[in-house]
C-alpha cells in the first residue's frame, strides 16, 4: 500500500486533535452553563439526559470519519499482483566468460558446456525478464541488448564458445573488469533501472582494474552477481589446436581453479550475490529465487502502473460512519427525567 498524496495524511492527527480538544472544551463550557443556571452541575434537574453509550458511539463514529476522509484524499494505492505483467521481471545482463580456462574439465564435460547448458535452462524458465548478453575473455563484447526474446539469447549461447574467440596466446586469460565496464556503460547509456550483471565465470582475472571498475559502477547502482563455474581443485587448461595441456611462458602446464574469493569480493562490493553453479545448474535457480525475484517485486512496487486506486474503501467507510452517526441521533434520544421529590416542611 502506498499513497499518491502522502502529505495529506498529516491531516489525520490534526483533525483528531482538534475534535478531542473541542469535546473537552465543550464539556467544560456545558458544566459552567449548567452550574450558572441551576446552581450546581450535580443537581438532578441539571442532567441534560444524554444516553452515555450513544454519546460514546457518536464520538467514535465522528473520529472514524475524521481519520477516513483525509485517508481518502491521500489516494491510497493497492499493489496489483499480476504474474503476467512484464514489470514483474528485472533487467539483467549475462556476462559469459569465454576464456580458454572455461574449457577445463573439472566440471563435466567442461566448464563452458556446463555453464551454457545451465544458462539455457535458466532462460527457458524466464517469464518476464529482459535479458542481454555480454561475452568476454581479454575484451568484453555486447552480443545482445536487453530483450524479452530469451530464445534469441539461447541461440547465441550455442554459437559462442572459447573456440571462436581470437586471443593472443594459448593461455590468454579473462578480464572480469572489462565485462562489468561494458555492461555498466550499456545500462548508463540506455538509462536502465535496476542494473544487474550476472557474471558466469571461473573467477580468474587477468586484468588489474577489477575492483576499480566494480567500485565505479557500484556507485551507479550496478549490482554484480557471480555464478562460479569450476572446482577449487581445478583442472588443466587444454590446448585448442594441438591437444594436451596449455603451457605458460615458463613451460609449465596451466592449471585453472575456481577463484571464489575473487567473485565474493566483487559481489560484496556491489551488493550482489555469489552462488556456485552446481552440478545441475541449481545455483542459477537459487539466484533467481533469492535475489532476482525480490528485486523484481521491489522494482514493480516503485512503478505506479502496477497499482490500482483503493480510495473507494476508506470513502465508503467514512460515509457509513457519517450515516450511522445520523441514525444514532444523540440529541434525539434522551433519558427520561425523574422529577425531584417535594419535601414539605412542618413547623414545630
Amino acid at each position: 500500500m502506498r499513497f499518491a498524496h502522502p502529505e495529506l495524511l498529516l491531516l489525520i492527527p490534526l483533525l483528531a486533535g482538534l475534535m478531542v480538544a473541542a469535546w473537552v472544551l465543550g464539556a467544560r463550557r456545558d458544566r459552567r452553563r449548567i452550574a450558572g443556571f441551576s446552581g450546581a452541575a450535580d443537581r438532578p434537574w441539571a442532567d441534560p439526559g444524554v444516553v452515555p453509550w450513544r454519546r460514546r458511539a457518536d464520538r467514535a463514529l465522528a473520529l472514524a470519519a475524521a481519520v477516513l476522509l483525509p485517508l481518502t484524499l491521500a489516494r491510497p494505492l493497492a499493489f496489483r499482483m499480476d504474474e503476467q505483467s512484464e514489470l514483474r521481471g528485472v533487467p539483467y545482463m549475462i556476462a559469459l566468460d569465454l576464456s580458454r580456462s572455461m574449457l577445463a574439465t573439472d566440471v563435466r564435460p567442461n566448464r563452458w558446456f556446463a555453464a551454457t547448458n545451465a544458462l539455457s535452462r535458466f532462460l527457458g524458465e524466464s517469464r518476464a525478464d529482459r535479458v542481454g548478453l555480454v561475452t568476454f575473455s581479454g575484451v568484453a563484447y555486447l552480443n545482445a541488448p536487453l530483450s524479452f526474446d530469451t530464445r534469441a539469447i539461447q541461440a547465441m549461447l550455442r554459437y559462442a564458445s572459447p573456440y571462436t574467440v581470437e586471443m593472443d596466446g594459448e593461455t590468454a586469460g579473462s578480464n572480469l573488469g572489462s565485462a562489468i565496464e561494458r555492461a555498466g556503460r550499456y545500462f548508463q547509456t540506455n538509462q536502465v533501472q535496476p542494473r544487474v550483471v550476472i557474471l558466469v565465470t571461473d573467477g580468474e582475472d587477468s586484468g588489474d582494474q577489477l575492483l576499480e571498475f566494480a567500485r565505479r559502477w557500484a556507485r551507479q547502482g550496478v549490482k554484480v552477481c557471480a555464478v562460479g563455474v569450476g572446482t577449487r581443485g581445478g583442472s588443466k587448461v587444454p590446448r585448442i589446436q594441438w591437444g594436451g595441456a596449455a603451457m605458460n611462458t615458463s613451460g609449465q602446464e596451466v592449471v585453472s581453479r575456481l577463484n571464489e574469493a575473487n567473485l565474493k569480493r566483487i559481489t560484496a562490493l556491489t551488493g550482489g550475490r555469489y552462488v556456485p553453479l552446481g552440478d545441475q545448474g541449481e545455483g542459477l535457480t537459487t539466484l533467481r529465487r533469492e535475489f532476482l525475484a525480490p528485486m523484481a517485486e521491489s522494482s514493480a512496487r516503485e512503478d505506479l502502473k502496477n497499482y490500482v486506486e483503493a480510495y473507494p474503501i476508506p470513502l465508503t467507510l467514512a460515509l457509513v460512519a457519517l450515516a450511522a452517526q445520523a441514525i444514532l441521533g444523540v440529541r434525539r434520544h434522551r433519558l427520561p427525567r425523574r422529577p425531584a421529590p417535594i419535601r414539605s416542611r412542618v413547623a414545630p
